[in-house]
């Protein structure tokens, strides 16, 4: 008898270790067929598939399987542990709000073609969990799922190096789940897909309107949650959408990125809102630059929102910084990519909060706000600041680039290279290196275009105009800027 592995997270973000029940796999039997409108009829399908070595099993047109109770453990269907193709012809299977529909385990591989799956209910992977297998969505919907504590739709995970958990989207969508539990009681986040050292591929789908409500990823959350030390996890998002996602509690409203690589082509991160990184969230401010790698290309993160209030007085909280847009503590690389029209409501980092090495060619940081009061809401458009004491530097390098139209109520309009926080730590600057690009047109209490706190700002024939107070602050502190 198989057990599944997908019995326990590490959550040590929230110092909580969350003990899950062991998935035990159901007896097998059988090839493939065409299944009649019941959920007894879809479970001995399923298990003359895994007894046969693999299979085809084809829906019933317009069918609506109710799964009402579980064939073993949480799943309402038996562990898909061969090869199975689910022909949906347009059915729907529901979980009815009791039970898991599919768990996949290693070496199973799941393809569902034109399928709805709905009304999964589980602790982790409301819809689907994945473990170490293989899943394939193809012309599918995974919506209004729920899970307690992680992958409100899909759970995807990876135990053995041997065996590396997959997920692939093509023209699917995985729109409208819930994870429910917050960080206090165990809850992890992923409110439409979590990733745990697998590799996850979007090709013109979308993973929309989820909700979570632990301490990452709305849309999707992807990286090492067992350990918080292995980057091998991957996210490829082509021509796809994370848009609309909510995490009122977590990191990273569209994407969180812990320890592992995110790269977009042709795609986008709009809509979403969290604490912090309301589009996206890469890395920790403390890690190495090497253990969380983003890349953006011909991709836009815009119109995001960043929650996290102002500190208040006598708080020993973090620094004062959220990111509407981009939250970047490891290693970033923008494209021909865009960051526009963000908002951290009341702290720092309208657009972008650089931490670590980020490096933006022919790209755009337009139009963002920083829009609280005083030095807290500092970088409409970038804060770029070092770390905790000992943290590795932070670079930040424009090419070609322009930084434009960004308001913030405290320091920095354009760029807060640094921030000067009352107190004993302030925010200190990186280096920061323009090269052929713009600073224009950006609105701040002080240093309406750049803002260098104790960091070094280099200018190579790049300008630093039509600021407002003025370009840049304090006065000599970025040579080659005047007015």
């Amino acid at each position: 008898m198989r057990v599944g592995r997908l019995s326990r997270i590490a959550v040590t973000g929230v110092g909580a270790l969350v003990a899950l029940a062991a998935l035990s796999a159901g007896a097998s039997a059988g090839g493939s067929s065409t299944v009649p409108c019941t959920q007894a009829a879809l479970v001995a399908a399923i298990n003359a598939a895994n007894s046969a070595g693999g299979g085809t099993v084809n829906l019933t047109g317009g069918c609506d399987y109710a799964l009402m109770t579980a064939d073993n453990g949480e799943n309402g269907l038996p562990i898909v542990t061969t090869g199975i193709s689910v022909n949906g012809n347009g059915a729907t299977i529901d979980g009815t709000g009791s039970v898991r529909i599919f768990e996949v385990d290693a070496p199973g591989n799941l393809s569902l073609q034109n399928v709805t799956l709905t009304g999964g209910f589980a602790d982790i992977g409301g819809a689907i969990a994945n473990e170490g297998g293989a899943v394939t969505l193809n012309h599918s919907q995974v919506s209004g799922n729920a899970a307690l504590v992680a992958g409100g739709g899909i759970a995807s995970a990876t135990f053995d190096p041997s065996s590396v958990a997959k997920l692939t989207l093509n023209n699917s969508s995985v729109n409208g789940n819930q994870q429910l539990l917050d960080g206090s009681s165990n809850g992890l986040g992923g409110g439409g897909i979590v990733n745990i050292l697998g590799t996850v591929t979007l090709n013109s789908s979308e993973a929309s309107s989820n909700f979570a409500n632990g301490f990452v990823g709305g849309g999707i959350a992807s990286g090492d949650y067992f350990n918080f030390a292995d980057s091998s996890s991957l996210l490829t998002l082509n021509n796809s959408q994370v848009d609309d996602n909510t995490a009122p509690n977590a990191g990273g409203g569209g994407i969180q990125n812990l320890l592992g690589s995110v790269t977009l082509n042709s795609s986008e991160v709009d809509g979403n809102s969290s604490l912090n990184g309301g589009g996206i969230s890469s890395g920790t401010g403390g890690s190495p630059s090497g253990t969380s790698h983003l890349t953006l290309n011909k991709s836009e993160v815009n119109g995001n929102t960043a929650t996290a209030p102002a500190p208040q007085p006598g708080s020993q909280g973090g620094p004062p910084i959220a990111a509407g847009g981009i939250a970047n503590g490891g290693s970033a690389e923008l494209n021909n990519s865009e960051v526009d029209n963000n908002t951290a409501e009341f702290t720092s980092g309208g657009g972008i909060v650089n931490h670590g090495t980020m490096t933006l060619n022919k790209s755009e940081v337009n139009g963002n706000v920083a829009a609280g009061r005083g030095v807290f809401a500092s970088g409409g458009g970038i804060v770029s600041a070092n770390g905790p004491p000992g943290s590795p530097g932070t670079v930040l390098n424009l090419n070609n680039s322009s930084v434009d139209n960004n308001r913030a109520g405290g320091d920095g309009g354009g760029i807060a290279n640094g921030i000067p926080l009352p107190g004993p730590m302030p925010l200190l600057g990186g280096t920061v290196n323009l090269n052929h690009s713009d600073v224009t047109g950006n609105t701040a209490a002080h240093g309406g275009g750049i803002f260098n706190n104790a960091g070094t700002v280099s200018l190579s024939k790049t300008t630093i105009t039509g600021n407002t107070p003025d370009n840049c602050e304090p006065p000599g502190a970025v040579p080659g800027c005047t007015g």
